[in-house]
């Protein structure tokens, strides 16, 4: 995960967050309200939100699947237990959808930001 301080994450935010739209702004927003999820890691997840957006593969993938996916991936670092079908319920994206891209994150050259996955999600 990213290891970067408070004013790190927000600096890197304020600078990057021209890609993210308001709509995934909105679900994140949703995300930490019903989830309990510390804004903290919310930042997290839309800073490597913005750098999967700046990648070809991701460009063009719905804000709300890319969402859904980024905070299924720092969720698997944080004390809060968030499952797929959380994130399903909130984001109304299909949680075989949510690993599908996050297959394709963990295929990618940003990979060494995520863990594997505790749960069996891949069988």
């Amino acid at each position: 995960m990213y290891l970067l301080n408070n004013h790190q994450l927000i600096s890197n935010l304020k600078k990057n967050n021209t890609l993210i739209d308001k709509n995934a702004e909105t679900i994140y927003e949703e995300f930490r309200c019903e989830l309990g999820i510390h804004k903290r890691n919310i930042i997290e997840a839309q800073n490597l939100h913005q750098n999967l957006l700046e990648k070809n593969p991701f460009r063009y993938e719905s804000p709300f699947l890319i969402s859904a996916v980024c905070l299924y991936a720092i969720s698997q670092n944080i004390p809060q237990k968030v499952s797929l079908e959380d994130i399903e319920n909130i984001s109304h994206i299909k949680k075989e959808d949510i690993v599908k891209c996050y297959k394709m994150v963990l295929d990618s050259e940003l990979s060494e930001f995520l863990q594997n996955p505790d749960d069996d999600i891949f069988h």
